[in-house]
């Protein structure tokens, strides 16, 4: 008798809630009334506590449905009784589908602002490391550009000189083992291909 006074309750609560009329105010959750007031999002507890909250309604619903085709075994009209109760259990997921649709909405725009920021942090990260790139090659190439034109002012002031002429040896002497090495590199790299055998 205690489950049938339980079970009585919550259905006059859901026949309640799905008898107003459309143009009453929808029955929705604290969190997402106030993400759609302020345009702004709740936070990661709030969407956890109405993801919960959706589950638990949506337990009780299917709680209420099992209970409700138990009892309507014991009636002798078993097969109205059922269909009344497959239509209640409709009309209660139909109300409840609305809340989880725009929770998952809600939580699809979470999402998607979520990957364009990370994509814009990484659109900028590879924007910086490009231009810091770019500034290194200027400064080495200014650093090249000034090593060269000191060499020369050294060359021109020593040029005439037996110095000078020492330095320049030693410039083309090194020249020459690089050259001497790149064309032993050359040779030890892929050999020839073999001549054709002659046709007899």
């Amino acid at each position: 008798m205690k489950k049938f006074a339980i079970s009585l309750s919550f259905l006059l609560a859901m026949t309640a809630v799905f008898a107003a009329p459309d143009t009453q105010i929808e029955v929705t959750s604290p969190a997402v009334a106030s993400a759609s007031a302020a345009h702004t999002f709740p936070s990661e507890v709030e969407r956890n506590e109405e993801r919960e909250r959706l589950s638990r309604e949506r337990q009780a619903l299917e709680d209420q449905y099992k209970s409700d085709m138990m009892q309507c075994y014991q009636k002798f009209d078993v097969t109205s009784c059922r269909l009344k109760a497959r239509e209640r259990r409709i009309q209660a997921n139909a109300s409840l589908r609305k809340d989880e649709l725009r929770f998952n909405a809600q939580e699809r725009q979470i999402h998607a602002n979520e990957t364009r920021r990370s994509l814009a942090e990484r659109t900028s990260e590879a924007e910086q490391k490009k231009s810091e790139a770019e500034r290194a090659a200027t400064v080495a190439a200014a650093k090249d550009r000034a090593d060269a034109n000191a060499q020369k002012q050294i060359d021109h002031a020593l040029q005439g000189t037996k110095r000078g002429e020492y330095e320049q040896k030693q410039r083309e002497a090194v020249q020459h083992r690089e050259d001497v090495a790149k064309k032993i590199r050359e040779r030890k790299g892929e050999p020839a291909a073999p001549l054709p055998v002659p046709n007899k």
